[in-house]
């Protein structure tokens, strides 16, 4: 195996080996070529250089360019799970009811679910580089930590894929994160809760799974949920996001509505929608060409879609880059969420691949490669929005719950 180096860890004066270059994928993805003199990304030639801040998109991309190489996509291999389930009751309760969040994690096939989960506590270790304080992630069971433990070792030493989750694995994670100022900027709290996760095949999303209505069941119970969206999945009938949600919603929304918990008629739950694979030239090179995404100013200089751009950019994704059953998941999720209660990001479980220089270089940034018939990572992962629509599921609850508790005050008052 090439020996290919890590951007997490210095080399001072050093000139390290890079691994295959992104013509070795085998995945059919050649090198992106350049922007010639007017690029402005960065490349790695000299030392770390100080990147131009990319233009903002414009108000309407052109859809033929969005187009362009969308339906060469490329799929991690899917392989049996190793990991047991928890046993029913090994789960601590970690303390009162009112400070347990569930968050389900929901995406089609191949979607990338079980990466998400592995590189969740590297981006939680990672943080701390770019924002004050630190989040951390340990696992409420011996299986939790196993998990925790194996997906960092396969994405940092080993450098490949963790394996297909097959059925359905529950894991509780302790999640703590920096202080921060309490509710109304008054007092301050520590974000410390149980995530309980369950992590499931994403055939099991599909109509007429025997383990769909048990998915659900637990969906339904959930404060939070993350979808995943594959927009490289989403072209292949197998794997279309939408076969494996519209049948989920319909039973999740039957569900709710027999407990009464429906408001306004739609379902309850904050959702963050992840654009999944960002990393990916299929999907990074027509998002950089329309402006989509902007450089770091300072650190790595990574890609990004501003925060303030991600719904418009989702939007941009299924109209234009993917459209046919991608607008009706975009339709589907308006239609059985608040609008107001769903967020977007562009996400990357691996990131990209830097420069020795710890730099984003935008001729040769394609991270994963074909080596002996596996593929692996060039670089040590450095995920991108990944820890963020959990931090963002914690505080939209935790701002529910301080409402629901103002309120109970206030009606408790009446009634005196």
């Amino acid at each position: 195996m090439p020996d290919l180096y890590d951007p997490n860890r210095p080399y001072p004066g050093r000139e390290e080996p890079d691994g295959p270059t992104p013509e070795a994928t085998g995945n059919g993805t050649a090198r992106p070529a350049g922007h010639g003199d007017g690029s402005p990304w960065a490349t790695s030639a000299g030392p770390a250089p100080a990147p131009a801040p990319i233009p903002a998109p414009a108000q309407s991309p052109d859809p033929a360019h969005a187009r362009a190489g969308a339906d060469e996509s490329a799929h991690f291999p899917p392989v049996p799970d190793s990991v047991p389930s928890p046993e029913p009751g090994r789960v601590p309760s970690g303390g009162a009811d009112a400070d347990r969040i569930r968050i389900g994690l929901w995406g089609a096939p191949r979607s990338g679910k079980t990466t998400y989960l592995a590189a969740l506590p590297i981006a939680a270790m990672q943080y701390q580089r770019h924002h004050e304080g630190a989040w951390n992630i340990s696992g409420m069971t011996p299986e939790a930590n196993a998990f925790l433990s194996q997906g960092i070792d396969l994405l940092t030493r080993q450098r490949t894929f963790p394996e297909a989750t097959m059925g359905i694995r529950d894991m509780a994670w302790s999640v703590q994160g920096p202080q921060k100022k309490g509710m109304w900027g008054i007092g301050r709290r520590r974000p410390s809760f149980v995530l309980d996760i369950q992590d499931a095949a994403g055939e099991v999303f599909g109509d007429g799974h025997p383990q769909q209505a048990q998915l659900v069941g637990r969906l339904a119970r959930a404060q939070g949920l993350i979808y995943l969206f594959d927009p490289l999945g989403d072209a292949e009938e197998a794997t279309e996001n939408f076969n494996f949600l519209q049948s989920t919603l319909t039973q999740l929304t039957a569900q709710v509505r027999n407990r009464q918990e429906l408001v306004g008629g739609r379902l309850p739950h904050h959702v963050s929608v992840c654009i999944t694979k960002f990393d990916h030239p299929d999907i990074f090179k027509p998002s950089a060409e329309l402006g989509w995404a902007k450089q770091d100013t300072e650190g790595a200089a990574l890609p990004r879609v501003p925060q303030e751009q991600s719904e418009r950019y989702f939007q941009w994704m299924c109209d234009d880059f993917r459209g046919s059953n991608a607008r009706l998941v975009r339709d589907a999720l308006y239609a059985y969420f608040d609008p107001r209660r769903i967020s977007y990001y562009a996400t990357s479980a691996v990131g990209f691949r830097l420069t020795p220089q710890h730099v984003f270089d935008y001729n040769d940034y394609v991270q994963p490669v074909l080596v002996e018939t596996k593929q692996r990572l060039r670089t040590s992962p450095v995920p991108i929005n990944v820890l963020e629509p959990l931090i963002d599921l914690e505080e939209r609850v935790h701002r529910d719950r301080g409402r629901e508790g103002r309120a109970n005050v206030r009606r408790g008052r009446k009634q005196r």
